[in-house]
């Protein structure tokens, strides 16, 4: 029978995504039978850029807590900024490529999908790796400049 229940990060290993996002699931079916929706914690190195990817099937949220996060989104690799306390919605089938825009902090964030296992329809989309991280140095150096 299932019962709500708290889940601890702690309690939970952390893991490396094929994206090469650092996660912890810890909502999903295997943690708690989760049917429909997934969360974890999620860890970026300074200045990391996540590989490019999408959900075919999911859709997702992501909840910065600490840090400043730009999101480069679609084929066009748009770049949205976010950064503690807020959301950002990701429609599924949608490229989002996570950029840590410090070279100095960590960033931590919930990242919530439509997929019950968490990452059961992640697709890695290469062909958007090298623009992805040429867009992360402009953005950090853009905000370095108007930071000083």
């Amino acid at each position: 029978m299932k019962t709500a229940r708290v889940i601890a990060a702690a309690d939970h290993a952390m893991t490396v995504g094929s994206h090469g996002q650092h996660l912890i699931p810890c909502v999903t079916t295997e943690t708690c039978g989760a049917e429909g929706i997934s969360a974890a914690m999620i860890t970026m190195a300074p200045g990391k850029v996540a590989a490019a990817h999408y959900h075919a099937h999911s859709e997702t949220i992501v909840l910065c807590l600490q840090g400043r996060a730009a999101t480069l989104v679609g084929p066009e690799l748009t770049p949205l900024l976010h950064g503690p306390g807020e959301f950002l919605y990701i429609p599924k089938s949608i490229v989002p490529v996570a950029v840590n825009l410090s070279d100095t902090e960590e960033l931590t964030a919930v990242d919530i999908r439509t997929d019950p296992l968490f990452t059961d329809d992640l697709v890695l989309a290469p062909e958007y790796d090298a623009e992805a991280a040429d867009i992360a140095v402009r953005l950090r150096r853009e905000l370095a400049v108007a930071h000083a």
